[in-house]
C-alpha cells in the first residue's frame, strides 16, 4: 500500500513539475521567517493547521507526528490560541510549533478581549511574530464594520506591544469581496493597514468527486479577485494568504476524501494553482486535531501519515532550495 500511495503521489506530481511555472510575486514583502524558494516560491506556501482539540490523540500529545511535520520541512504552523486559556496552554501550543520547527501563525480568536489579546501577544513574545486577528468574523455573525471597529482598536496596541509582529486579517471563511471591501476602505483611511489579507478556501460542498476535482484551479481566480480589490482600494499590493484549504468544509467530509487517488489529485492541483497565482502563504487544514472526525487530517488516530502528508511532503522537496 506504501509503495502504491507514492507512486501516485509521483504520478500526479510529475504534472506540477513539467508545468513551466512564472508564480506572480503580489509584493515582494516577505513576512517573518519567511523564504523565496525555487521557481519564486514562498516557502510558506506549505503550511498546516493545529486548530482546537477534538480528541486526545493530537498534533499536540504525539512526538511522533510532530517528528513527521518536522522530517518533512513544513514550515509554518497556524495554531489556534483559545480566548482565555491559561499561560500552561498557550505554552503547550507554542512549544508544538517549536517542536515540528515551524513558525507560528497564531489565530486571536476573540477580537472583543481586549486585555487577554494583550496577555496573549506580551507573553508569546518573539516566539510568535504573526496573527490572524480573529477568525471567520463573517462565517461567525460579526458585521464587517464590528470587525473593522475593533481591527482600529486593537490592533495598534498589539503592535505597540510587539513591534516586530505582523497581524494579518480579516481572516474570512471564504472569498467575501463584500466584506473585504468594508474592511480595506476602513483601513484606508484609518491607516491601520493589516501587514497581509488572509482568507480560506474550500471550494466543494456536496459535490461529486469529479466536480469537486474540477474546482482545484478556483483559488487562482478567488485570489486574483481578492488581489484586485486590494489594488484598487489601498493603492498597492499586499501579501495574500490562505489560512485554511482541503477539499470540503462539511463535518464530516464525504467520503470519497479519503481515497488516494482523490486526495492525491486534488492536493496537488490545488497547490499547483497556489503557485500560479502567487499566494504567499497557506496552511492545509489540518495536520491532527480530528477535524471533520477525522477525515481533515494528516495522519490518523493511529498516528498514521495520510495521502496529503505524501503530497505536500514531495512538493517541499521540489521547491525548497
Amino acid at each position: 500500500m506504501f509503495v502504491l500511495i507514492l507512486f501516485a503521489c509521483a504520478a500526479f506530481l510529475s504534472t506540477l513539475s513539467a508545468t513551466t511555472i512564472q508564480p506572480f510575486s503580489p509584493s515582494g514583502r516577505l513576512l517573518p521567517g519567511e523564504q523565496i524558494w525555487k521557481q519564486g516560491v514562498s516557502s510558506f506556501l506549505f503550511g498546516t493547521n493545529d486548530t482546537y482539540e477534538w480528541s486526545s490523540f493530537n498534533i499536540e500529545t504525539e512526538p511522533a507526528i510532530q517528528d513527521a511535520l518536522r522530517a518533512a520541512g513544513f514550515p509554518l504552523m497556524r495554531s489556534f490560541f483559545r480566548d482565555g486559556a491559561d499561560d500552561a496552554s498557550v505554552e503547550q501550543r507554542i512549544s508544538t510549533i517549536e517542536k515540528v520547527g515551524a513558525h507560528c501563525l497564531g489565530v486571536i480568536t476573540d477580537i472583543f478581549d481586549i486585555a487577554y489579546d494583550e496577555h496573549l501577544v506580551r507573553y508569546l513574545d518573539d516566539r510568535c511574530l504573526m496573527y490572524e486577528f480573529g477568525n471567520e468574523p463573517d462565517y461567525n455573525g460579526i458585521a464587517a464594520s464590528t470587525y473593522l471597529q475593533q481591527w482600529n482598536r486593537v490592533v495598534p496596541l498589539l503592535r505597540k506591544i510587539s513591534p516586530h509582529a505582523r497581524f494579518i486579517g480579516p481572516t474570512l471563511s471564504s472569498a467575501n469581496l463584500e466584506y473585504l471591501q468594508t474592511f480595506l476602505t476602513g483601513v484606508e483611511r484609518s491607516k491601520s493597514l493589516p501587514d497581509a489579507i488572509s482568507f480560506h478556501w474550500y471550494p466543494c460542498y456536496r459535490d461529486s468527486e469529479a466536480a469537486c476535482l474540477k474546482k482545484a484551479s478556483s483559488i487562482a481566480q478567488e485570489t486574483q479577485g481578492v488581489r484586485e480589490l486590494v489594488r484598487s482600494i489601498l493603492g498597492q499590493d499586499l501579501p495574500i494568504g490562505i489560512t485554511e484549504w482541503n477539499f470540503d468544509p462539511e463535518n464530516p467530509p464525504p467520503i470519497y476524501g479519503d481515497t488516494t487517488a482523490f486526495m492525491s489529485q486534488f492536493t496537488s492541483r490545488a497547490l499547483q494553482f497556489m503557485v500560479q497565482a502567487g499566494i504567499s502563504f497557506a496552511c492545509q487544514f489540518d495536520a491532527a486535531s480530528f477535524a471533520g472526525y477525522g477525515h481533515l487530517d494528516m495522519f490518523d488516530q493511529r498516528g498514521n501519515a495520510k495521502m496529503q502528508y505524501y503530497v505536500i511532503k514531495r512538493v517541499i522537496e521540489q521547491y525548497r532550495p
